[in-house]
């Protein structure tokens, strides 16, 4: 693996060693497991964001779908 370096105070630091313990791996562990957990939540959002736009899309072409038909039947069709 490589080896990064990272600047923390010592509060952060204390938070990370008590996470390691707690969780019973390294501070370094604790680091990758957040930031995986951090991509796979931005994913997630993303997935969302296209999910509403389809959505949205979809009741918009229902709308028009069904203004089209109230059209057409208000005209004796």
């Amino acid at each position: 693996m490589k080896t990064i370096t990272v600047r923390a105070d010592q509060d952060f630091d204390a938070l990370l060693t008590r996470l390691a313990r707690r969780m019973k791996t390294t501070r370094s562990g604790v680091i990758r497991d957040a930031v995986h957990s951090y991509e796979r939540e931005l994913k997630r959002e993303a997935l969302r964001r296209r999910m509403r736009d389809a959505s949205l899309k979809t009741h918009a072409q229902a709308k028009q779908a069904a203004d089209d038909f109230d059209a057409a039947s208000a005209d004796g069709l």
